[in-house]
Parts: C-alpha cells; structure tokens; sequence
C-alpha cells in the first residue's frame, strides 16, 4: 500500500468517513507496527529539516552573490578597484619646502634672474597703500654697474617709475630751475613716499662713477619724491631693479653695455 493511500485512510477512520470499511483492513491498519508509522514520521520531519536547511544555504549564497556584485569597498564590483583607495602616508615627489633662492642681503652684483631695461620706461608696483617714509637714499660703484638705494621704513615700499629725462629741470612745488650735470638722464619718481621726517642725508651726490655722474633729489612733494640720475651716455647704459627686505630696498643697477645695447 502506498504511503499516500495509508495516509488518507487513517484520516478516513479518524474521522470516521469510512464505516464501512471492512474489519479486516481495518484490523491490519491498526495492526501496522507504532515502530514503523514513529519511523515514516520522523523521516518525514527530518526531510523537512533538510530542505528548510538548504532553503537557508541558497538564501546565504544569494545574498554573498548579491552583495558582492555592488560597487564600493564593500564589495568587488567595478567601483571597488585598487586605485580607488587612498594611500595613508605621503607620497614620494617634489618637497612642499621653500626653493632655495636669493639671499635677503646686499648682492656684489647685478641678479642674472632680473631683467635688464635699455632706455624704456619701467613700473615697480607699490607694496602699500601707506605713504612709505623715506629713511635713507645711497650710491656705489661696482666692477660693471653703479648702484642707487632706497631704503623705507616699515616692510612696505612705494611705486618707483623710471623713464628718460630732458632738461631743463625744475623743483617741484617751486619751479625752481635745477641744475644738474650730465649728458643723459633717468627721472626716479616715488609715489606715495615722503623724505620728511626722516631722511637727512643729501639732495645731491657727485660721484662721477664710470656710468652715474649724479644723483639730484628735484623735490618731496604732495606724496612725490623724485631723483634725476645723471648718466654720461644713455644709449649705452640699461639698468635693473630689485628689491630686498630687512630694512626694506629698491636698488637700481646701471649697468654699461657699451655702445650699441641689445
């Protein structure tokens, strides 16, 4: 007799849907082992432990598959690649420290970084809206240029305009004719700057150096200070600025090129 059929005939007797059964089949079902029906039911509870065991696994496994299918650091897909992790130590390259460059300190000679101008106008921007004070102004000779410094209090400085020259020269504010000796000139003019109070040196500097001839201050005033530098040729001298820090400089190299700059 099949499991199914025995089955549905206990539910019958059960139930008592079969009474006319006959006794015979009735007495060989009750006689049917307790050990075999215990058996069949427990094969049937443990089957049932085993697919709801593999039902679980597949669950498992379809959710480590789906899980690992999406991007990120989590998982492995696409966007999960090496290259997007980010390292934690630095890496190996250029330093992030100060160039060497320059020191702050008085130069022997003309920097081979800065350019040299031959007869065009020139504009160094100021470094403050302050009027800067005037604290000291000084020439030198060198092997191959002459120098003119303007030194300022403070750590800012003033625009410097250079262009040429022509004479006759007069004082600012009075118009007084100025004499100055020379062949060529450079017009230094400092805006935004004062020599009052606290420049007490000369107005006027004679050296006669290879390329400078003179320095003359032609006036101090309304915010404008302005020098004439007197040159023995001008289409044969260019020059250079600079500036230095600590006191605070702009420094003029005159620089002879010989007869026909470039």
């Amino acid at each position: 007799m099949s499991d199914d059929l025995e089955r549905r005939l206990r539910d019958g007797l059960r139930h008592g849907a079969l009474p006319a059964a006959p006794d015979v089949l009735r007495d060989r079902l009750n006689r049917l082992p307790t050990e075999a029906r215990g058996s069949r039911l427990t094969g049937l509870l443990g089957g049932l432990r085993l697919a709801a065991l593999a039902t679980a696994a597949a669950v498992a496994i379809v959710f480590v598959l789906v899980v690992r299918s999406l991007p990120g650091p989590t998982g492995t897909g696409p966007s999960a690649s090496l290259g997007s992790i980010a390292t934690l130590g630095p890496t190996i390259g250029p330093t992030s420290g100060p160039s060497r460059g320059p020191t702050s300190g008085p130069s022997s000679g003309p920097s081979p970084s800065v350019a040299m101008t031959c007869g065009s106008q020139f504009v160094l921007p100021a470094t403050t809206e302050s009027v800067a004070q005037i604290t000291d102004v000084r020439v030198g000779a060198h092997p191959g240029y002459d120098r003119i410094v303007f030194e300022f209090a403070g750590s800012g400085r003033p625009q410097l305009t250079i262009a040429r020259a022509f004479p006759p020269f007069v004082e600012d504010g009075s118009g007084n004719s100025v004499a100055v000796p020379g062949n060529a000139y450079l017009s230094l003019k400092l805006y935004d700057a004062t020599g009052y109070p606290t420049y007490t040196g000369p107005n006027l500097f004679t050296p006669k150096y290879p390329s400078l001839v003179a320095l003359v201050n032609t006036g101090d005033y309304e915010g404008y200070v302005t020098w004439i530098a007197a040159l023995r040729d001008i289409n044969s001298i260019c020059y250079s600025v600079s500036t230095l820090p600590g006191p605070t400089r702009i420094v003029i190299d005159i620089v002879d090129l010989g007869p026909n700059p470039s």
